[in-house]
């Protein structure tokens, strides 16, 4: 007799790097390629398990969306509407995978999230991926923060390290949003350190869904690089720090090419930095578009990404 057997549910994932060239730098992610037999409840509780800032699901796209996959995006405790680097890291298992057919020099596909349907780039060259794009969402400016001095409470640095005259901290969108917070320089990124109780009583002031940091300077380590920045969010009570952030680097591309911040092109492209006082460090390229009129058209966010691990999860 088997009635006394339990059969498990077995789910692959494959584990990488998102923008980093080399293994233990950028921000990890899990991928689970083929989520077909998983409910939501079971891809919530393995984005707990795995721990990492964001877990994907690969599902097949929604019938009449004109995508060509669908992707749920879980943080440990819910699922969130977009986000970057799991998009790239998402993108890259599945062309490494030979899911997507590649044709040089960029094969372009449409990714379904919660935040909607969106393209994907991926850079090929002789069947290799050399990096993928998220192209994101056209930017929502909402307010300005007026309470500024809530939010350097909340980084635990002073008011007068932030550049409130020029930068003002600004809340900003390019499919999930974040508050950008620029300081005087990198010294006080670095010194930058989450206050929980106090991140608290910010986040209850915000809009819904508004509930994290980006803290950001124009003072990089590299000189090949256009800022230096921090990724803060509250989570289960505590911050945690991110060590690379796609949706918050278009946001921020975007918040510099608004404010003229940058030298301002059709195509204006920046490098941003980040992880490094996490020891992960990590690049991330930014593209924002412009019209001849100076209205942002397109942000695309970009990077390379490495193959860590592979695995199965049993339920």
């Amino acid at each position: 007799m088997n009635s006394g057997l339990i059969t498990m549910k077995k789910a692959r994932f494959v584990r990488v790097d998102v923008f980093a060239d080399k293994p233990f730098g950028g921000n990890p992610l899990a991928v689970f390629p083929d989520a077909r037999n998983l409910s939501a409840a079971e891809m919530q509780l393995l984005a707990m398990e795995m721990n990492l800032s964001e877990t994907t699901f690969v599902l097949p796209a929604t019938k009449g969306s004109g995508a060509d996959f669908r992707v749920r995006i879980f943080v440990p405790d819910m699922e969130i509407p977009y986000a970057g680097h799991p998009t790239i890291g998402t993108f890259y298992v599945l062309a490494r995978e030979g899911r997507i057919k590649l044709r040089s020099p960029v094969t372009t596909v449409k990714m379904e999230v919660k935040a909607g349907v969106m393209p994907v780039e991926i850079h090929s060259s002789k069947g290799k991926v050399e990096k993928i794009v998220t192209v994101q969402n056209k930017p929502e400016f909402g307010p300005v923060i007026k309470d500024s001095k809530l939010i350097a409470d909340a980084l635990s640095i002073k008011e007068s390290d932030m550049e409130l005259d020029k930068a003002p901290p600004q809340h900003v969108s390019t499919g999930l949003p974040w508050i950008i917070v620029p300081v005087k320089s990198r010294k006080v990124v670095e010194a930058a350190s989450g206050n929980a109780s106090v991140f608290a009583e910010f986040r209850k002031k915000m809009p819904n869904g508004v509930a994290d940091l980006y803290v950001t300077c124009l003072d990089p380590i590299h000189r090949s690089s256009t800022t230096h920045s921090r990724g803060l969010c509250l989570v289960s009570r505590n911050v945690a720090e991110d060590p690379a952030t796609g949706s918050a680097s278009g946001c921020l591309g975007a918040y510099l090419v608004h404010r003229k911040l940058v030298p301002v092109k059709r195509a204006t492209k920046m490098t941003n930095e980040q992880g490094y006082e996490i020891g992960r460090p990590s690049m991330i390229a930014i593209e924002v578009g412009t019209s001849r009129a100076g209205t942002i058209e397109s942000v695309r966010v970009g990077g390379k990404t490495v193959h860590m691990m592979d695995g199965y999860a049993y339920l």
